[in-house]
């Protein structure tokens, strides 16, 4: 039965715990990498924890576990010190004693080694381990003297980063172009606008939320007088010519008319503002009241209409602050759509008033034993309920300020409600509630989703499940109807639901044999028939990941998936994740389009933002679909996949290539930024920056010449200075403006390159602009550190490091000396 007193401990459980457990505020843990070695012909790691007693009592060889999050696992057979290492639930794993263990004196220590896949950073390293103790089972007790040791594994090598930076070239920064992203066309005056005051902003009232923007834009470099003479700044809602998007703008600064902006729509005055921005001086406003504005006429629009960003707030919570900051980012980079990823199996993110427990259980993780008051911890949340990260939701208050924050700066914001997949929260929450159940008490399938969950995907043939999403919709459209913002995009989720489901319930296979149907494999489309009849009432058409577009089948006795045309000739989006090279499903997108769906790009080979910027341990993120640095996303060439992945091109033989009539259901690309690993300050915009940059060009900016060249040597030399540019616009104007305008930021600062020639340290870094700092006595580089004005002498260890404009380190590259 489940206990759903739990959050209100009684202070005799409390008491027991600690009469139970002397020894459990003093032991101290320890988890360090050992090596690496192959096994089963794979690489492996060897690590080990070590646990000691620091109190004066020993600790029992029975009666208790070390519980912690870890996104691995231990190789069966491979635990030694007398002690197994068992899977809990998803990333929750369990330190317990076995017979080998004779108790723990004071003052001594264990090695508890094991062997588990090779781990790549330290994301995947133990956290937030706890004790529970089995006298109080419901008590989880955190290991605060904990230290997973970092590792070293250079893979991108100091000599290999340098390799990488060689190709890129310092440009000057008068030579750079003056916009970001890539504008269409641009003409620069010789002269420039001298502005003394705030000029006077001239709009109808249609643009009085651009014109609010514009006097902030301004004001830190002009102040708020007003005087005569100071020629005015004029938006305007007309057509542009040549260019059919609501988005398109033009943007004329002239040194006697002053500034005109004028969008085919109110956003296209607010991208003009934002390319306005990108004039201003980089170096911030001066003490002396007064700017200069480069002489320039534009006309600009966007390739794409949709130009997106994805943030998972379900696996870690980030709350509203953070969210309109990063909104603030997408604007400015003129990126139109926010996909808040709401729900999944460790989190239900968002208040529903009339479905209470969705939060009051699936917004909250600790320490459990049957999910019945809160969710179990995941991804080092630990056992205390209620901390940041783990616990948190959007009160129905924060999201209407979400959403109307996010209009006022043009974007759309599409939440989205995972399901069947993907949902042990909502099942956990809704498992009391009879009218929204959404599992059948009754179902013994086994399954094993992707995240290692046997309990997370919705019962399709219940109609408490149907009474659930009509809810939980209605809830939603309700919400954007009082922001004042209607809600027009709803994602439904659809990915990765496990083999083995559904196989065990009554309820499902009674429904098979009344509706004489041969396998569950056909309830998506029942499933997924009755979602698009909720949404149509709601007057939305149903948007989701790769799957919800596909039927399983088979080809030659393999399974194989192939578009679903019954769905297709209804509307329906399909985000487009998987272009893994080798995996089958290289060209899914442009069979999807071509077949009629309608595509948003997502590949998670270019635009998955969580994946890790490279091998080195120092990075943080994922690698399950290779790496993601500032690269990735500038080479995405999102209508000739194949030009975007090094690898042998035979992998793409006999692949599908869009269609014409398939370019025209691509609608957009979209970056990802899963958060199973964004559990810690600054993380977030740390994944995200720089490499926003690169899908804020390749959504807005047409093709760039290197792409379209066929001729190799050509393009190579094309691409060498698009590259060149964009590094050199990044490192010596935007990122320094982020620096001075967005207090805090915590972008990725590019880590040197170095290479020994002639006895002689040569540095390089990937985005000219940022300063190079060095030690050669083998300490770190501070801001007081001697600047990099050459190479260096090769004695000793040396060490470079790269610093923003305010002082803040990179990671550090070091080379040593032979002795």
């Amino acid at each position: 039965m489940r206990n759903r007193l739990l959050p209100v401990l009684p202070t005799l459980l409390l008491a027991l715990a600690a009469s139970t457990g002397a020894a459990q505020t003093a032991l101290q843990l320890r988890w360090e990498l050992v090596g690496d070695s192959i096994a089963n012909d794979r690489g492996a790691s060897r690590a080990a924890f070590t646990l000691t007693n620091r109190d004066t009592k020993a600790l029992a060889p029975t009666g208790w576990a070390i519980y912690y999050s870890a996104l691995h696992g231990a190789g069966p057979g491979t635990v030694g010190g007398g002690f197994t290492i068992e899977d809990v639930i998803a990333d929750l794993h369990r330190l317990v004693p076995a017979a080998g263990f004779a108790g723990l004196a004071p003052g001594a220590s264990i090695r508890i080694p094991y062997l588990t896949d090779l781990l790549l950073n330290a994301s995947f390293l133990p956290r937030g381990p706890y004790i529970v103790f089995d006298a109080s089972k419901d008590v989880g007790v955190p290991l605060k003297d904990y230290v997973a040791v970092p590792f070293e594994r250079p893979a991108v090598t100091p000599e290999k980063q340098f390799a990488l930076d060689s190709v890129i070239r310092a440009i000057p920064a008068s030579e750079l172009p003056l916009v970001f992203p890539t504008a269409v066309e641009v003409t620069q005056g010789t002269r420039a606008l001298h502005l003394t005051a705030m000029p006077s902003v001239e709009a109808p009232e249609a643009l009085k939320n651009e014109a609010a923007f514009a006097a902030e834009y301004l004001r830190p470099y002009v102040g708020t007088t007003r005087k005569g003479g100071v020629p005015p700044l004029r938006l305007d809602v007309g057509p542009v010519a040549g260019q059919p998007s609501l988005e398109a703008y033009t943007l004329a600064v002239d040194p006697v008319q002053g500034i005109r902006i004028v969008g085919a729509s109110p956003s296209g005055v607010f991208y003009g503002l934002q390319s306005l921005r990108s004039l201003l001086p980089t170096a911030g406003p001066t003490p002396r009241p007064g700017l200069v504005v480069p002489a320039i006429r534009m006309v600009d629009a966007p390739r794409f209409g949709y130009r997106g960003f994805m943030l998972d707030v379900a696996r870690n919570f980030h709350p509203k602050p953070v969210v309109l900051r990063t909104l603030d980012l997408l604007a400015r980079y003129k990126l139109n759509v926010f996909h808040l990823h709401l729900t999944d199996d460790e989190g239900w993110r968002i208040e529903l008033p009339s479905l209470p427990e969705l939060t009051a259980l699936g917004a909250r993780r600790g320490h459990t034993l049957d999910s019945g008051t809160h969710l179990p911890p995941a991804f080092g949340s630990g056992p205390d309920v209620d901390r940041p990260w783990g616990s948190g939701f959007y009160s129905r208050a924060d999201y209407v300020d979400i959403l109307r924050y996010a209009a006022a700066r043009h974007i759309e914001v599409i939440p989205e409600i995972e399901m069947p997949g993907h949902a042990r929260a909502a099942i956990q929450s809704m498992e009391a509630n009879q009218q929204y159940r959404l599992s059948d008490p009754d179902d013994r399938s086994v399954y094993t989703s992707a995240q290692g969950y046997h309990d997370n995907v919705m019962n399709p043939v219940l109609e408490s499940t149907y009474r659930f999403i009509e809810r939980v919709v209605g809830e939603l459209v309700a919400m954007h109807r009082e922001a004042g913002v209607p809600l027009r995009h709803i994602h439904m989720g659809g990915d990765e639901v496990p083999a083995g489901v559904w196989e065990g319930s009554p309820a499902v296979q009674a429904y098979l044999k009344a509706h004489s149907l041969t396998s569950v494999d056909d309830l998506w489309f029942v499933f997924y028939g009755r979602v698009e009849h909720i949404l149509k009432t709601q007057d939305l058409l149903p948007s989701g990941w790769e799957e919800i577009a596909v039927r399983k089948t088979h080809r030659a006795g393999q399974p194989t998936n192939i578009p679903n045309p019954d769905f297709a000739a209804r509307g329906w989006r399909a985000y487009v994740w998987n272009n893994v090279p080798g995996g089958g499903a290289e060209d899914l997108a442009y069979r999807l389009a071509n077949g009629g769906y309608d595509v948003v790009l997502s590949p998670v080979s270019n635009l998955y933002f969580d994946l890790a910027w490279n091998q080195n341990p120092e990075e943080t993120g994922l690698d399950w679909g290779g790496y993601v640095d500032l690269r990735k996303p500038f080479q995405f060439i999102p209508l000739d996949y194949y030009r975007n992945v090094p690898v042998d091109p035979s992998v793409f033989a006999g692949k599908d290539r869009l269609t014409d009539y398939g370019r025209a259901h691509i609608v957009g690309i979209q970056g990802n930024l899963w958060s199973e690993t964004l559990g810690a300050e600054g993380r977030l915009e740390y994944m995200l920056l720089p490499k926003l940059f690169g899908l804020a060009e390749r959504a807005w900016a047409p093709d760039p010449d290197w792409a379209r060249e066929r001729d190799p040597a050509r393009a190579d030399s094309l691409y060498r200075e698009a590259w060149s540019r964009f590094v050199n616009v990044l490192g010596q104007r935007e990122l320094p403006r982020l620096d001075r305008e967005v207090p805090g930021v915590n972008y990725r600062i590019p880590t040197p390159g170095l290479k020994v020639a002639d006895g002689m340290v040569h540095c390089s870094v990937e985005l000219p602009g940022f300063t190079l700092r060095y030690t050669t006595d083998g300490s770190e580089p501070t801001a007081r550190s001697s600047e990099v004005r050459g190479p260096i002498p090769f004695r000793g260890t040396v060490r470079v490091a790269a610093f923003t404009t305010t002082g803040r380190k990179g990671h550090t590259a070091h080379l040593t000396a032979p002795q």
